[in-house]
């Protein structure tokens, strides 16, 4: 995820698609006791047909899921800024990008990393 973060502050990714499809990966790949975080998401299926029509910040807003309060902003030079916080728990992600999807990836990222960090030996979140 650290990694993730880092591709989205250093504008390493090409496209929004590519890094909402690599968040998506990181989802899916996640270890089991973190699922309470990152549940309920939209499918795979479901991101495919929204960056088939280029809805990017939907996707980026259905990936992340209804467990999150955000906020998505954008200046007039076009500077975007995202901030995530993960319902239930202390930890809020902000992140600043050119693109508005991979900001809100990126504080999403960000408030994940936190939460995690927080975790006691692998437990599962705080009910």
């Amino acid at each position: 995820m650290l990694t993730f973060v880092d591709e989205c502050s250093i504008d390493g990714f090409e496209t929004a698609s590519a890094a909402i499809l690599g968040m998506a990966e990181i989802l899916e790949e996640a270890p089991e006791h973190i699922a309470p975080l990152i549940t309920p998401r939209a499918d795979p299926a479901r991101i495919a047909a929204l960056l088939e029509v280029d809805a990017h910040v939907t996707a980026a807003i259905e990936l992340i899921g209804p467990l999150c309060g955000l906020l998505i902003s954008r200046s007039a030079i076009g500077s975007s800024s995202g901030l995530v916080k993960i319902v239930e728990e202390v930890e809020e992600g902000n992140f600043f990008a050119a693109d508005p999807a991979i900001a809100l990836l990126g504080a999403y990222g960000t408030a994940l990393v936190a939460v995690i960090a927080h975790m006691k030996d692998g437990a599962a979140p705080e009910p």
